[in-house]
């Protein structure tokens, strides 16, 4: 997560470089391990941007050396800025979610 810069209202929202829409975006999604982590975030960004915009085969997933965490990239497809800071207010917003980028 990165700080908040003096007078930006979006909290934990990573700043992005100049980004041309549409695109495939990759949010990475960090969390405690469990059998239904991926699909978790997979619904997360799936609930923001509507059904099918992260579909199950555009995920895929990390373990953690330990095994004590998950590392989930979810690959969906972009159509403005507003979308893909509304997927990271969800990200923070989610208990389950421990580090997102």
């Amino acid at each position: 997560m990165n700080p908040a810069s003096p007078g930006d209202d979006h909290g934990d929202v990573p700043q992005a470089p100049a980004l041309e829409y549409p695109l495939d975006y990759t949010f990475k999604i960090m969390g405690l391990a469990g059998d239904d982590f991926a699909e978790h975030a997979r619904r997360l960004v799936d609930a923001v941007l509507g059904a099918g915009s992260a579909p199950p085969e555009r995920v895929r997933v990390r373990r953690s050396s330990g095994g004590k965490y998950h590392s989930i990239s979810v690959v969906a497809r972009l159509s403005s800025e507003a979308e893909r800071r509304a997927v990271y207010v969800a990200l923070r917003a989610d208990a389950r979610v421990v580090y997102y980028l």
